[in-house]
């Protein structure tokens, strides 16, 4: 019985060297550039780069052999060239944030009248049967 990371690993080694170069990538390419590019694919030894617009990629393209050297040097992965491609990549959408609507509270008025506090006995009256007075 073999592990399933050792079957990826063996099967799409690539995958995971792209992975680590991707979680260096703001260091390898710095933060400028990395905030525009992804590294994407490792295919006969050219790193592909996902660039959000045209001017991107061909920065990435004049610049390849710096990035080439930084790829070696912090994650040591080898690679013969960076080329950079105009494109997005799919990302998943923002997960909406659902606010639970504002259930009124289950509360007994036997308690409410064994409060001292007549400010803060009107206040939690008007709570439990959803009547706001407002006035604070």
């Amino acid at each position: 019985m073999r592990r399933i990371g050792d079957v990826l690993a063996g099967q799409n080694r690539q995958i995971g060297q792209v992975m680590k170069i991707r979680s260096k990538w703001a260091e390898i390419a710095g933060e400028v550039l990395a905030s525009h590019t992804e590294p994407v694919l490792i295919r006969n030894r050219v790193l592909h780069v996902l660039c959000d617009s045209p001017a991107w990629a061909q920065q990435v393209g004049l610049l390849s052999g710096a990035i080439e050297e930084q790829v070696r040097k912090i994650v040591k992965v080898r690679v013969h060239s960076v080329e950079g491609r105009f494109g997005m990549a799919r990302r998943a959408a923002p997960r909406k944030r659902t606010v639970p609507p504002v259930r009124r509270p289950s509360i007994d008025p036997a308690d409410i009248d064994k409060i001292r506090d007549p400010g803060l006995a009107r206040v939690i009256r008007e709570l439990a049967t959803g009547q706001g007075g407002g006035d604070g």
